[in-house]
């Protein structure tokens, strides 16, 4: 599978939806061992949806926006009860998107609602129930590699009307100020990002509509610079990851056919 929410919780990581083979989206949700590499079921969404956003907020596993047949607005929630639950929705249809939590509450980034050819609006929320425009990014995207880190959101790249983008984008989601702080050596879309320590490890993702590459990057907020990383074992986009104890862990995504491997990267 690719396209999907992978959160890590205090019970583990959970995986929600996503899209499978045949081109469908799929209802499916599982709690991941990454230790033991063993997948134990659970309530399936109550909808289906892939290239949707996933957080951890509150005690409470989100499944945020995504699409199917048609983009979605649906908040699916799951808590201390095993069956998921419909939360406020989004203020309008949006999948193809990223969210991240930045202290207590929950911010979304990018995505695509049907008809423009990215969505520019930053959405927040306290609790993950009922959400606010914060900014509007100066590069409007979808599929960007997002995380939160020296306070602030970082925004990788992503796609804008089918061609990939190389710029870096820097929210500070308390004024609602978004800048352009550099560039990527590339265009880049569909590729991930994780916050480790004082730096950030952009993994993966496409360089146009047919081409993806293993590269790996680090990139510091504080000076702005990037610098090679290594490669993945093959090239992939589309993965979510997850971070967990001292690894970050790909799961899933696409090389270009689906993938149903979990990588593990260690870090120095």
């Amino acid at each position: 599978m690719a396209r999907e929410a992978v959160i890590a919780g205090p019970e583990g990581v959970v995986v929600a939806g996503g899209l499978v083979t045949g081109d469908e989206s799929t209802a499916s949700a599982y709690r991941l061992d990454l230790a033991g590499g063993r997948a134990t079921g659970l309530h399936d969404l109550l909808v289906p949806v892939h290239d949707v956003g996933g957080v951890l907020s509150r005690g409470r596993y989100l499944v945020i926006g995504g699409g199917n047949a048609s983009e979605q607005a649906t908040v699916q929630s799951l808590g201390s009860r095993p069956t998921w639950r419909r939360d406020l929705p989004l203020p309008s249809a949006r999948s193809d998107l990223s969210a991240v939590r930045f202290g207590t509450g929950v911010v979304i980034v990018g995505g695509y609602d049907g008809n423009a050819p990215a969505l520019p609006d930053v959405l927040r929320s306290g609790r993950g129930q009922g959400w606010t425009v914060v900014g509007q990014l100066r590069v409007p995207v979808r599929y960007p590699a997002v995380c939160a880190g020296a306070g602030a959101v970082w925004v990788f790249g992503g796609e804008r009307a089918g061609v990939m983008v190389d710029a870096i984008q820097r929210i500070d989601t308390e004024t609602g100020r978004v800048r352009v702080v550099g560039h990527l050596p590339g265009p880049l879309g569909h590729a991930a990002a994780v916050t480790i320590g004082s730096r950030i490890l952009v993994a993966g993702g496409r360089t146009g509509q047919t081409g993806q590459t293993s590269a790996m990057w680090w990139f510091s907020p504080r000076g702005g610079h990037l610098q090679r990383a290594g490669r993945l074992p093959s090239p992939l986009s589309d993965s979510a990851v997850v971070r967990r104890g001292g690894s970050v862990y790909l799961v899933g995504g696409e090389t270009p056919g689906l993938s149903d491997r979990v990588l593990r990267i260690r870090y120095s």
